[in-house]
């Protein structure tokens, strides 16, 4: 059961500066957060200019950024000029991003991120470090769940899926996105673009679809190149392997639709049709 959210590379390239791209990327990982999505997968289009390679990275790393909670950013990520306007992106306050709490305030079944300090010490959000010997990976996040508090607490780690409520997304990037879909094959495939068929046509499609799989990819283009632009030359293959296409905005009022707010109306939609079949619980 998991949401994936397919976005190009060129993501940001339609914004003037560093702190709109910044802001336009806070946007985008909002929307993800909001929907529950498990996964966001930035896909190579090939149409990034030199000049505009930085733009993807950039992407990367904020989406990373904001789904790290604050208290391991300044141990995660190193002081980048890319990164100098992130004081200015909203926070996600998905579940894991706890408020920080002391030691005393923990409870077995409690789950956080935690990042190995020094061997046998790992910094989870609280007060002090707590006690831990197992190997992890010492530079990236590891989640943790709390297995007991008294006489001291332990700690195990797992997986973001094994997690029974929403726990934030993963974020990756491809090169080869027909690689991706052909590996997707089980799932629910849905690209959307103002040259798919009107969503209220094929919400029957979309939930027989969806209810036989109940993991879903859903595709988007980007700035002044749309999934269709993007698939034109020579993409039969990525389109063939495409298992629906929708217009959530049919007759749309302006000449275009900005990547975020396709996202928000995308996967709102997505969510009231068949929301509860592919994601975890949120908090309401």
């Amino acid at each position: 059961m998991t949401l994936e959210v397919a976005i190009p590379d060129t993501s940001l390239t339609n914004v003037p500066g560093l702190r709109e791209k910044t802001m336009k990327a806070g946007l985008i990982a909002r929307a993800l957060a909001i929907f529950r999505v498990d996964r966001v997968i930035v896909y190579k289009t090939g149409r990034l200019t030199s000049g505009q390679r930085r733009d993807a990275e950039l992407l990367l790393r904020i989406l990373q950024y904001m789904d790290t909670p604050q208290y391991l950013r300044r141990r995660v990520f190193s002081r980048s000029p890319l990164m100098r306007f992130v004081g200015l992106l909203p926070p996600l306050r998905t579940r894991s991003h706890p408020l920080k709490i002391s030691v005393a305030e923990l409870r077995p079944g409690d789950v956080r991120w935690g990042l190995q300090i020094r061997p046998g010490k790992v910094d989870i959000g609280l007060n002090e470090l707590i006690d831990h010997r197992g190997e992890i990976d010492s530079h990236a996040p590891v989640l943790f769940r709390v297995v007991s508090v008294k006489p001291t607490v332990r700690l195990e780690p797992v997986g973001r899926l094994d997690v029974e409520r929403y726990f934030g997304y993963e974020t990756t990037h491809v090169d080869d996105l027909a690689a991706l879909l052909r590996e997707s094959s089980a799932k629910a495939r849905i690209a959307f673009s103002r040259y798919g068929q009107p969503f209220r046509a094929v919400e029957s499609e979309i939930m027989s679809t969806v209810t036989s799989s109940r993991h879903v990819v859903a595709l988007f283009g980007g700035p002044r190149h749309g999934l269709s632009d993007i698939m034109a030359p020579g993409c039969l293959d990525i389109k063939d392997e495409i298992d629906l296409w929708v217009n959530t905005i049919p007759n749309q009022g302006t000449e275009t639709v900005r990547l975020e707010e396709a996202l928000l109306i995308s996967l709102g939609l997505l969510n009231n049709l068949v929301g509860s079949m592919i994601t975890r619980t949120g908090f309401y």
